[in-house]
């Protein structure tokens, strides 16, 4: 049986979009069960992470760690393995960092 193909759009734009779309339903969601006014928590979220440099550049520094793991285990899947490690190889790119600075 022959499966058929994805078109490229689906999986580059389509999906994330829906992925980030349920992302907020879900949180929306949440602050409405705490009593928070979603719009409002979302320019709270918005203003702090990319309103000012010093927001910005902290979610840079706590954004390059998450994209460097999911870099690593693309280039697994990639080659056709499977990598159930990346934290693991997180932790272990921060400890060679970390000694690199003190040697």
């Amino acid at each position: 049986m022959s499966q058929a193909k994805v078109p490229a759009w689906v999986t580059v734009a389509l999906l994330p979009a829906i992925n980030v779309l349920v992302a907020f339903l879900v949180s929306a969601l949440l602050f409405m069960y705490i009593d928070i006014n979603p719009i409002d928590a979302a320019k709270v979220m918005w203003t702090g992470a990319f309103g000012y440099a010093e927001g910005f550049g902290y979610t840079m520094y706590y954004a390059t760690g998450f994209i460097f793991t999911g870099l690593a285990v693309a280039v697994a899947f990639h080659a056709g393995l499977f990598n159930i490690g990346g934290e693991g190889q997180a932790t272990l790119a921060a400890s060679g960092s970390v000694l690199s600075v003190l040697l």
